[in-house]
């Protein structure tokens, strides 16, 4: 029977290479972070740079607990410790209302400080709210799906990855833009091409061994797509800038 099922077209949840590739792509995500801050503490080290306001350490403190939350998660699951892995899973009731308010407070905090910042990081709230209201939109999904494992495991996934951002774009942003230019597709593919490729890693995942697409990442990646094109189109326009710095106290 559960072979003419998935014959008819039913998405299988597990497959034998699964653990492999969740494991590779929290491996994926925990390097984009790593390196692409990591790149920036020491470009701040040069600078003598390297105090922050209480609100940033609050903030790497909620965003790394939810990656360590991640990678635990997978690892409870590789261990067959399901139980443990649900009661851990609690904890994104609170680490995801934490990252819904630090992630854009930490932003507009860090230009209110800083009345020389230029115009273009004014306007880079856009990516910023993107990123994070995009990203909580699908680990709140994730959660409360966390009865459907095929769905619950990729709008996670998805969820995280719509948040890599800051890490990848610290590691080649400012070369592509130096390359490419400025324009809407120049900023897009600079700003979001990790992003871009992890999620089509995802999808490329599920079409060989499944043959198919699962219906939630099809939704989350259109999600992710859809914020990302919003958060370029803000970026250039006039209107946003001016309401940004109106907010951030930098005037008309």
């Amino acid at each position: 029977m559960a072979g003419r099922a998935l014959a008819r077209g039913a998405f299988a949840v597990h497959h034998r290479h699964d653990r492999a590739m969740i494991a590779g792509l929290v491996f994926a995500i925990w390097l984009a972070i790593v390196a692409g801050f990591g790149i920036d503490m020491v470009r701040r080290a040069h600078e003598g740079s390297l105090s922050f306001p209480l609100i940033v350490h609050l903030h790497v403190a909620a965003y790394t607990s939810w990656l360590l939350l991640l990678a635990a998660q997978v690892w409870l699951v590789r261990t067959r410790r399901v139980a443990v892995h649900r009661r851990l899973g609690m904890a994104a009731l609170l680490l995801i209302p934490l990252m819904l308010v630090l992630g854009p407070a930490t932003a507009i905090s860090a230009i209110v400080d800083n009345p020389y910042i230029p115009d273009r990081w004014i306007s880079w709230l856009s990516v910023n709210f993107a990123n994070t209201f995009g990203s909580v939109f699908l680990l709140t999904a994730g959660f409360l799906m966390r009865r459907d494992p095929a769905s619950h495991k990729r709008l996670m996934l998805m969820g995280t990855i719509a948040v890599t951002e800051p890490g990848f774009s610290r590691i080649w942003e400012p070369f592509l833009v130096a390359r490419w230019g400025e324009g809407y597709v120049p900023f897009y593919f600079s700003t979001f091409i990790g992003t871009l490729l992890l999620v089509l890693a995802v999808g490329a995942y599920d079409f060989a061994t499944r043959r198919r697409l699962h219906p939630v990442y099809v939704g989350a990646a259109l999600w992710i797509f859809a914020n990302e094109a919003v958060a370029t189109w803000l970026f250039y326009q006039p209107f946003w800038l001016r309401s940004m710095k109106a907010m951030t106290g930098h005037g008309a």
